[in-house]
């Protein structure tokens, strides 16, 4: 406890619920050329790459369907059933079901990966370091980490309280949904409490409403640079976008790449 606060440490998984539904709201592949650059750059030819909280394999397959093999890591048991489904006439890739603080890996990997901003899961320091303590003893010598976090701005952390229309989509039953979210931003943790109302609709008649949790936290970039040398790592870069752009006061989602030590 700091501050009088007790800090959070539970994951909260219920967007996760629905492994469906999860690849119907995130179809976008922006994140994939610069991984793949990567791993052609690292000349990987034999070695396993690693994608951690790999979800249903939004990534992990098309690295597959690239002639990598691959190890997909995650907690939840729907998402990695899903990913199995996926990919069930792929034999390049392993699925496994581990809490990425406690990583337990037989290959020695000279790349992984943690995208859709993965790393905000892990609420307190000590998950972090936990985090990347774990990623640590799995990379070999000189492995990289690449991993993606939204920045911390203005427009980000103050957002009004009140239901907002996010955006619209067809669900996996092809019913319209309408997508609105709430947010609260604890300034002392530096989590935001998200909360996502669906409405689904049949012949424009709403027939369900569906409200899930997250809680994400922010992180800084001079606070990720010390975090990630404090954990063994060497800072390459942080980038504005997967385009790897220059960071600037106007990036949404920061891009990570660091190097583990020896």
């Amino acid at each position: 406890m700091k501050w009088g606060i007790s800090l959070q440490t539970k994951w909260s998984l219920s967007e996760y619920e629905n492994p469906k539904r999860y690849d119907v709201e995130n179809k976008s592949l922006s994140d994939f050329p610069f991984l793949l650059s990567w791993a052609q750059r690292l000349n990987i030819q034999n070695e396993w790459i690693l994608d951690i909280a790999c979800g249903t394999g939004r990534v992990t397959i098309p690295f597959i369907e690239n002639g990598y093999q691959m190890i997909g890591v995650d907690i939840h048991e729907g998402m990695l059933a899903e990913a199995k489904k996926k990919a069930k006439n792929c034999n390049k890739v392993k699925w496994l079901q581990q809490d990425c603080l406690q990583l337990s890996i037989d290959e020695m990997i000279p790349l992984a990966f943690m995208v859709g901003h993965g790393f905000q899961h892990f609420l307190t320091n000590t998950d972090q370091n936990k985090l990347l303590t774990s990623i640590h003893h799995v990379l070999a010598d000189n492995g990289i980490f690449i991993f993606d976090t939204r920045f911390p701005s203005k427009e980000e952390l103050i957002q009004p309280f009140t239901e907002e229309y996010w955006t619209t989509i067809s669900d996996e039953k092809g019913r319209k949904c309408d997508l609105y979210t709430e947010m609260t931003y604890d300034s002392i943790q530096q989590i935001q409490h998200y909360i996502t109302t669906r409405r689904f609709y049949e012949d424009d008649v709403i027939v369900e409403e569906m409200k899930t949790t997250i809680d994400l936290r922010y992180t800084y970039p001079q606070e990720l640079e010390r975090l990630l040398v404090a954990n063994g790592f060497e800072l390459l870069h942080i980038y504005n976008d997967w385009e790897g752009n220059e960071l600037g006061e106007d990036c949404y989602s920061m891009v990570v790449v660091c190097r583990k030590k020896k």
